[in-house]
Order: structure tokens, then C-alpha cells, then sequence
């Protein structure tokens, strides 16, 4: 069971070094295509690639505007790196790292916690609604812990 652990935490990381080796491209997403027309006999055949935007670091206006399930998705992703990140240097690291006081102090909360603490903090602080989403994780969530311990 450990040797399947291991190695599934092995293929991981392979295939996130491979992408980052390859250039890491830029998260983006292209803008929602237009509903579709009726078929015309003057419509032009050939239709205009979708333009593609560079996804920003959610802050307050992404994070209350998306959907609890993109919420969830964007905390998920954000632990599983974590997770896989301790994993691959275990509890003591060779160089420095957050990871293991992230590891640490989230140990426990759901991500439906999480959501529910960065939602709150949001709405009790309308004038830092441009503080970015990990930063409130960190600050909020993570350092309070870690500075307590």
C-alpha cells in the first residue's frame, strides 16, 4: 500500500515538474462564445478565434462572484499543491518552505470552513476587498496558528 502511495505521489510530481519545465504557461481562459445563430445564407463561413484574458489572483470581486463550487475548486487546488509539496519534502525540509506551517495549521478545517472563514472576512472588511484571496488564507487562516504555536 505505502509503494502505491509513494508512487502516485511520484507520477504526481512528474508530471507538475514536466509542466513547469515546459515553460509554465499562463493560466487563461477564453471569453464565452457567443449563443449560437440561426444559419444564414450571408453569414461568412469563417469565425474569429475567442479572445483569450489572463485569469487574475482572485480577490474579493472574483472570489464573490464565483460560484461555491469554483470556490471550493480554487481552495482545493490550492491545498492539494500544498499537500503534495509536504508530501515530497516531509515534515522537516531541506529549504525553506510554508508549506508544512500551511500543512499544520489548516489540519482539520474542511474547505468549507475555509470558505466560510474567507467569505466572513470579506463581508467584515469591505475596505480590503482587494487583498488577494491566498493572502487572506495566509494571514487569516495560517498565521494566527502558527505564531499561537
Amino acid at each position: 500500500m505505502l509503494k502505491k502511495q509513494r508512487f502516485a505521489t511520484t507520477l504526481l510530481a512528474l508530471g507538475l515538474i514536466a509542466g513547469l519545465a515546459t515553460g509554465g504557461t499562463v493560466a487563461q481562459a477564453a471569453d464565452p462564445a457567443p449563443p449560437a445563430a440561426k444559419p444564414a445564407e450571408s453569414q461568412p463561413t469563417q469565425q474569429a478565434a475567442p479572445t483569450r484574458k489572463e485569469l487574475p489572483f482572485p480577490n474579493s470581486s472574483e472570489w464573490t462572484s464565483a460560484t461555491e463550487r469554483e470556490k471550493l475548486a480554487y481552495l482545493l487546488g490550492v491545498m492539494n499543491m500544498a499537500m503534495i509539496e509536504y508530501q515530497l519534502s516531509g515534515p522537516n525540509p531541506k529549504h525553506r518552505t510554508t508549506v508544512a506551517k500551511i500543512v499544520k495549521a489548516l489540519d482539520g478545517m474542511t474547505l468549507r470552513q475555509m470558505l466560510e472563514k474567507i467569505d466572513a472576512y470579506y463581508k467584515a472588511n469591505p475596505d480590503k476587498q482587494q487583498r488577494p484571496v491566498f493572502e487572506v488564507i495566509w494571514f487569516e487562516l495560517v498565521a494566527p496558528k502558527v505564531n499561537k504555536g
